[in-house]
């Protein structure tokens, strides 16, 4: 599959030690759309307890309703 240029939907913060999540939109030639999770190369480790699991999943919540959002725009665009 050729590569498109990325369209960025959204990207935020996923911990206080920086890492980052990235949501992309590809619409290559000849083939399908995909959505594009991008997520840190290299990721901080956290603590394995509930409370850490459940900040690094509300984190992610704003990140994909933006995307979301983001992407019901430029479908709404489109003819």
């Amino acid at each position: 599959m050729s590569q498109s240029s990325p369209i960025v939907l959204a990207s935020g913060r996923l911990n206080r030690a920086g890492d980052t999540i990235t949501v992309e939109l590809r619409q290559p030639a000849a083939h399908p759309a995909v959505i594009l999770l991008r997520w840190p190369v290299a990721p901080r480790v956290a603590d394995p307890n509930p409370k850490a699991l459940a900040s690094t999943a509300a984190s992610m919540v704003p990140i994909l309703a933006e995307a979301q959002a983001r992407l019901a725009e430029i479908r709404a665009k489109q003819p």
